[in-house]
């Protein structure tokens, strides 16, 4: 790779297929649908990139650490199979990046991180009550430990040339059932080399989720340090934290800030007041909107104002099952599901690469853009009930089917990266977080203001 999971940890460094006879000719192949919140090197898997699949058949074993390869969309195997039993429910679990050792009860960070933090950043995933079925098993994979981010303000007249991170236990226990990680007990604390990730202005470093005293050591080119302690720091798995530091002739003044979810860049913390109310435009309350003779309700959500139903117009030129498609059976007759459209249809073949994206929007409408998805995220305002879980629709070389009608997927109008557009990924049981996915594939529309 370059920017949830399970089961009793007794693995060894072999993964096994258990019920080998079980397999014929005509079983369905297991795969695994990825979404990664973000990663230290992007918000993407790969191709190529390898997991450590475990899938439990009721409570026996099935596989045990299997390696499964991304191909661009999924993660799959040949030699994998399903089971017999269509009505035997299944628990999976999956960590990056593989391991032929095993599946890993206990995980390090590395010491010297000053290269990168690629290589210790775990995450896992883990599915429950899992049908063995023809589409692919979405998987939300999730950080297991934590990201730290030290800002430098360097007010002296020399170069910042090292930041060390002391304190803190480099190894962890792993439980993927949960999934989460924590400091081993009875181990020595470690220091950690920092990677510069803006030369003189900003380090990262990959730790264990913990608590203690955590120590920061500057070195100018000088060769004079500074450190300083933060008492009791509290990091948690899978959260990103900033530590803020002012170096001075003299000294270092170190800030802690509080957590920020979801590893992503350039967030920050907004300040409150003693209500607790964030600054900002009021909330005006929502009101109609009419388009192409259907009426869909709008909310405020911060400073943007927001369709509160999936889009379900269908434009002239726009061909049905190859353009958009209604949602899976059994979830169609909620008009509030809207239809699930591809890239090249919501934005008639426009690129959000170069500003906003009307396409099927109505006028003074746009399709969001990254930042602005990430902010939906990030909102307390964003009520319980506003994304619809209206499935999608997979098209691939081999054939069309619909996904797991459990996840939704909200569009963006950017493609970073060709064959894949950001959007907004969430299921009825978690947070919603950015990912990828093809531009081929059909997935829900909202629109924003201008």
């Amino acid at each position: 790779m370059k920017q949830i999971y399970f089961i009793s940890l007794i693995l060894t460094g072999l993964f096994v297929v258990g019920g080998c006879s079980e397999k014929r000719d005509s079983a369905l192949r297991v795969e695994i649908f990825p979404t990664v919140r973000t990663r230290v090197s992007g918000l993407y898997f790969e191709r190529g990139d390898r997991i450590g699949l475990t899938i439990l058949k009721g409570s026996e074993p099935y596989v045990q650490n299997y390696p499964m390869t991304y191909d661009g969309s999924l993660f799959s195997d040949p030699g994998l199979v399903w089971y017999d039993d269509s009505q035997q429910k299944a628990t999976l679990t999956a960590y990056y990046p593989y391991m032929e050792s095993g599946t890993p009860e206990e995980f390090s960070v590395a010491a010297d991180q000053s290269a990168g933090c690629e290589s210790s950043d775990l995450l896992g995933a883990v599915v429950a009550d899992a049908l063995p079925v023809s589409t692919p098993v979405g998987m939300l994979f999730y950080h297991l430990m934590s990201q730290l981010t030290i800002i430098v303000d360097n007010t002296t007249d020399t170069e910042v040339t090292e930041v060390v991170i002391g304190g803190f236990v480099a190894t962890a226990v792993v439980d993927l059932s949960v999934p989460t990680a924590s400091a081993k007990p009875g181990v020595q604390p470690s220091e950690i080399r920092t990677f510069e990730a803006a030369p003189g202005t900003s380090y990262r470093a990959i730790l264990v989720p913990q608590q203690d005293d955590l120590s920061v050591t500057v070195t100018t080119s000088d060769g004079k340090t500074r450190s300083k302690s933060v008492p009791q720091a509290l990091l948690e798995s899978g959260k990103r934290y900033d530590l803020s530091i002012k170096v001075s002739m003299a000294d270092i003044e170190v800030t802690l800030s509080g957590e920020i979810s979801d590893w992503v860049d350039g967030g920050s913390l907004e300040a409150t007041d003693d209500s607790g109310e964030t600054g900002g435009p009021d909330d005006s309350g929502s009101t109609d909107l009419v388009y192409e003779g259907v009426t869909y309700p709008t909310v405020r959500i911060g400073d943007q104002v927001w369709m509160a139903a999936n889009l379900r117009c269908e434009p002239a030129g726009l061909t049905p099952d190859t353009d958009f498609w209604t949602p899976q059976e059994g979830l169609e007759t909620d008009p509030e599901l809207g239809l699930l459209y591809s890239y090249t249809a919501a934005t008639n073949g426009a690129s959000g690469d170069g500003g906003r994206v009307q396409g099927i929007c109505p006028d003074g409408w746009h399709l969001p853009d990254t930042a602005e998805l990430q902010a939906l995220v990030e909102s307390a305002e964003r009520p319980d009930n506003f994304l619809k879980c209206a499935g999608y629709w997979i098209v691939t070389a081999m054939n069309q089917r619909y996904g797991d009608s459990a996840t939704g997927y909200l569009m963006g109008s950017e493609c970073p990266e060709s064959e894949k557009c950001v959007c907004l990924f969430y299921t009825s049981g978690s947070e919603p977080s950015l990912t990828s996915i093809s531009v081929n594939y059909g997935i829900s529309v909202r629109c924003v203001q201008d």
